[in-house]
């Protein structure tokens, strides 16, 4: 198969993350491209280098041809003759993105990928940076943190919190900017004996919060049972729901990065706890294996579902075409559907 990028896609100012989003799509709904097919003629000799090599990133080659189907709008490609839509339906709201302050992130930027969301059509990007790459050094993802409240009392006794007061000063900077159409909060853990990783004073300024299980402070992941694993995780789970939380993020996400069996059996118990927390389970696809199963009990008790791309990169600001398809397999097909499941912000 090949996949035509037409001329009014490539000269997009969007066009390098515009031909990434093609490729992707083009991989869901339609298959494996064989190679990428650009246009005569259009662009400078820069430009035309620029996308051979994000081609070249997704493993496919490049061609320049005379003839490429023309479209009649910057968001559209050709998966062979049938045309690849990219721009997303109305309403949509990804509800969890990094920003430049990410240890893990490699290389987004808030601006550009605020942007390139609403080019390609979503309604509201929220920016929920993890609290500990705020509060603690560079390698806070070994998660030692967790049990050093000598480390945890440091951090909070800064007067800059580390780096929470630059993240919020620049939030402030930017939110006149960008408007409602953008939203701020922060992605939070829990420290051993289940406190929130979240000095008293941080609780309050964000739009909203998102809790997380990355890691078990009181957990030996080469020695603990299957089954005394689970009772620890859902454990954490609770505790976080007792937080003011408004997402759970990739709920079942720890036992595949772990490479433990996914205890299916408490998808019911879990989605009857958000019920009752009012919290609602997110969508994610970054990097993680995914249980449908999940999300049918969260509907079947009333659970709202929430979409995070995670994105960690600029490219990856408005890939929400997997959560689509996600929606589509749970029924929530239309918008009027969407709008009476989906959480918005």
């Amino acid at each position: 198969m090949e996949l035509y990028l037409p001329k009014s896609l490539v000269e997009s100012p969007w066009a390098i993350y515009l031909a990434d989003k093609a490729i992707k799509k083009a991989r869901l709904c339609v298959g494996r491209p064989d190679r990428v097919i650009l246009p005569q003629g259009c662009l400078d000799q820069q430009m035309y280098y620029r996308l051979m090599n994000e081609a070249a990133l997704n493993g496919l080659r490049c061609e320049v041809r005379a003839t490429v189907p023309e479209a009649t709008t910057a968001f559209m490609a050709f998966a062979d003759a049938e045309p690849l839509e990219l721009q997303l339906p109305p309403g949509l709201c990804d509800c969890h993105a990094h920003t430049q302050f990410a240890y893990c992130g490699r290389g987004i930027d808030l601006l550009d990928a605020a942007a390139l969301s609403q080019a390609v059509g979503v309604q509201t990007q929220c920016f929920t940076e993890h609290a500990f790459a705020l509060y603690f050094g560079s390698d806070a993802l070994k998660f030692k943190w967790q049990n050093d409240e000598a480390e945890v009392a440091r951090a909070w006794a800064d007067p800059n919190h580390v780096r929470m007061k630059p993240y919020r000063e620049l939030i402030a900077a930017v939110r006149p900017l960008l408007g409602d159409r953008v939203r701020f909060g922060l992605e939070v853990d829990l420290l051993k004996d289940g406190k929130f990783c979240l000095a008293p004073e941080d609780y309050e300024g964000w739009d909203y919060l998102i809790g997380a299980v990355h890691e078990i402070a009181d957990v030996d992941i080469k020695t603990i049972s299957d089954a005394e694993l689970e009772k620890k995780w859902l454990r954490d789970v609770e505790t976080l729901l007792a937080q003011p939380i408004r997402i759970l993020a990739h709920p079942f996400r720890y036992f595949p990065w772990y490479k433990r069996p996914v205890p299916r059996h408490l998808y019911k118990p879990v989605a009857k706890l958000l019920k009752q927390a009012g919290v609602a389970a997110e969508i994610n696809h970054h990097k993680n294996a995914f249980e449908l199963d999940f999300f049918v009990e969260c509907l079947s008790e009333g659970v709202q579902l929430s979409l995070g791309t995670d994105a960690h990169v600029t490219r990856q600001a408005g890939d929400l075409w997997p959560h689509l398809q996600t929606l589509e397999a749970l029924g929530l097909d239309t918008a009027e559907k969407r709008a009476a499941h989906v959480l918005s912000l």
